[in-house]
């Protein structure tokens, strides 16, 4: 057995891992960068595009030559059409910082290669990180708004993303002969407050005529020259100000604001409410809300009465609009299905304050924990309810009794 053990404990030279070398001789492994190119870049291969970059950075980083052969690795053969930050963590992003999104730019050649460049969660730069992508002629889409696709952009908090850094790099792609550029999703604090006096008001308008310089563009549907009504492909009125039109935010395809699906009357090309962007019936479904009557993307809508089943944006439900939300089980109900009489309603009581639904004012009644009069009174159809269902399963016990006997 002594002699099996020995036989089984390896000198202590060959405990470390080592590999073969390109040349096939042995190479001690002591960090990534001593790993082959190909194992490195077959590695990523399973990563998400924003966090494949990352790595690249990171190994060039940790090489005395940047970009090396890894990380050059690692990007050549990758696609790039679309970086979105939002498929990495959210806290990740958050901490991406301009140096980082310019490494990232600059490793994977973007001017060359990216398409689509969404900054989702990137809360802390202020956009001189864009810095490789001046002057990019193939690059068709750039969201600056910093929130994912179906979120509402007015997220409460200031992102740090600067007009002065960003516009000129803007004014560069689209001063360019050959421009790709399609749609331009800007911050909401750039819209908030429209301000013909702003350098931002300038570069809409510079964006306008670029559009205007290019063939003309039609409507899909009905054929009718885009813009229509007055409007500007990106809003400078006060509606929708600083906003792109006439543009689904998926396909780029162009319809009018008239036209409607055949057979759904659902408009073609419909502007959601909730994440201010513009999708096509073909891209993204939208739907009526129950209480304040406004379009909303099927992906926006979070919420739904729990009596109809009608979808209720997020709007509404945040505002209290025509809407109630019981404070005890977060059942949220439509006006129609909270007015008073209707069970499973859910209102404020004007004598207790208590905002709940009959449910859970009926269950704390029970316990003996709710004892407005005014409450009570609405719970009054459940007490009859449970009443007759207490008498029933009472008459059902007597007849189980009396067969047995």
């Amino acid at each position: 057995s002594h002699g099996s053990t020995m036989t089984e404990e390896a000198p202590t030279d060959n405990k470390r891992r080592r590999i073969a070398a390109a040349g096939g001789s042995p190479q001690e492994v002591r960090c990534l960068t001593d790993l082959p190119s190909g194992i490195l870049a077959h590695a990523a291969s399973f990563l998400a595009a924003p966090s494949r970059a990352l790595f690249a950075v990171a190994l060039d980083e940790n090489s005395a030559a940047s970009p090396n052969e890894r990380s050059s690795a690692i990007v050549v053969g990758s696609q790039w059409d679309v970086l979105d930050f939002g498929e990495i963590e959210k806290d990740l992003a958050d901490e991406m910082t301009d140096d980082t999104i310019e490494k990232v730019l600059l490793c994977i050649v973007a001017v060359n290669n990216v398409k689509r460049l969404k900054l989702t969660n990137c809360f802390r730069i202020t956009g001189a990180g864009l810095e490789p992508l001046r002057g990019s002629a193939i690059i068709e889409q750039i969201d600056l708004s910093i929130v994912g696709e179906h979120e509402n952009p007015d997220i409460g908090q200031f992102p740090m993303i600067l007009c002065d850094r960003v516009l000129p790099i803007l004014d560069s792609i689209v001063e360019r002969e050959g421009c790709a550029l399609k749609h331009i999703q800007f911050p909401f604090l750039w819209r908030c407050v429209p301000s013909t006096e702003s350098d931002f008001h300038a570069f809409c308008r510079r964006y306008n005529q670029m559009w205007r310089n290019r063939e003309e563009i039609r409507c899909l549907g009905c054929n009718t020259r885009l813009p229509t009504g007055g409007n500007q492909w990106i809003e400078t009125g006060t509606y929708r100000y600083g906003t792109q039109r006439h543009t689904c935010y998926d396909c780029f395809k162009h319809y009018c604001y008239s036209c409607e699906n055949v057979g759904e009357l659902i408009r073609m090309l419909a502007c959601c409410e909730i994440c201010k962007r513009d999708y096509c019936t073909d891209c993204s479904k939208m739907h009526v809300c129950r209480c304040c009557s406004h379009n909303a993307c099927n992906d926006c809508y979070k919420h739904e009465c729990h009596k109809c089943n009608e979808k209720i944006c997020l709007n509404c439900v945040e505002g209290h609009e025509d809407c109630y939300q019981c404070e005890e089980c977060d059942r949220l109900f439509c006006s129609e299905c909270s007015d008073p009489g209707v069970t499973d309603f859910s209102r404020n009581c004007g004598v207790c304050h208590d905002i709940s639904c009959d449910d859970c004012r009926f269950r704390r009644f029970q316990l003996g924990q709710h004892e407005c009069a005014e409450c009570i009174k609405t719970i009054v159809p459940l007490v009859a309810d449970e009443y007759k269902r207490l008498r029933q399963e009472n008459e059902q016990l007597k007849l189980e009794l009396k067969s047995k006997s």
